[in-house]
């Protein structure tokens, strides 16, 4: 069982009551996306919505290609690392982001019985591989042992440096709310490395101080040697490793 967010606009309800029947068939719980209207902090709640799913369904059609939430929906699904899937209705522009989601155009079909049949089959296999994925068991490293501390910032702040990977010593200045680091090019820190996930974890300014959450990577995060799932709270001087290559410190320098 998947809990699956549908994002569509308002104009093609009917058509999102049609795949919430269909997967709701198959054991998932989809949640159909209430539009938001006039509230300032309308997008608290989708985020934590498409936060506890598994997967993101997005119904495209004119309508949707010109609604702001739904384009808000899938790219923060995107982000999140969430995996994103598209129904096609009918032409329309596109956002070229969607060309990377798996896509069911369902005007290739001339049975409509036949789509959804295909969309079920691969829906559960792509889920199946992903569970797959997340259950890789990374070899643990040494996380304490001979790290060569001799380059720090020395500037005020927040800071990542890299300690083992492919950017060894590369100083990282976190100077934003929301911190997005993995191999794809659209995060705030990319580290391009077999084992570090498109879209790896997350760093989130609360209070004083960032708290670190993986995003359902393959290879996975731990903190000071602890798996992480869930936000974890940071403190100077801890150990962040990616997988079994990458080993990261979370460094503060304060003001004098």
């Amino acid at each position: 069982m998947k809990n699956v967010y549908l994002a569509y606009a308002p104009q093609d309800e009917a058509r999102a009551d049609e795949v919430r029947r269909v997967l709701l068939a198959q054991g998932h719980r989809p949640w159909r996306d209430p539009q938001p209207i006039g509230e300032a902090e309308w997008h608290v709640g989708m985020e934590a919505a498409i936060a506890a799913a598994d997967a993101l369904v997005v119904l495209l059609s004119a309508a949707a290609a010109a609604s702001t939430y739904v384009t808000y929906a899938w790219a923060f699904a995107l982000g999140a690392g969430r995996p994103v899937f598209a129904i096609a209705y009918e032409a329309a522009p596109e956002h070229p982001r969607l060309e990377l989601v798996h896509r069911y155009d369902l005007r290739a079909f001339g049975d409509e019985n036949h789509f959804w049949d295909h969309f079920v089959a691969d829906f559960k296999r792509q889920m199946d591989r992903g569970d797959a994925e997340r259950k890789v068991v990374a070899r643990p490293i040494e996380e304490d042992a001979e790290i060569d501390r001799s380059v720090m910032p020395d500037e005020p702040g927040y800071w990542l440096v890299m300690r083992r990977g492919p950017l060894l010593n590369q100083l990282f200045r976190l100077e934003r709310e929301v911190v997005n680091l993995g191999r794809d090019l659209a995060n705030d820190i990319v580290i391009r490395d077999t084992q570090v996930s498109r879209y790896h974890l997350r760093l989130m300014l609360r209070g004083p101080d960032y708290h670190l959450e993986d995003l359902g990577s393959s290879n996975g995060t731990r903190v000071n040697g602890a798996q992480v799932g869930a936000p974890a709270h940071l403190n100077d001087g801890d150990f962040i490793a990616i997988g079994d290559t990458v080993l990261l410190t979370y460094d503060l320098v304060y003001e004098d």
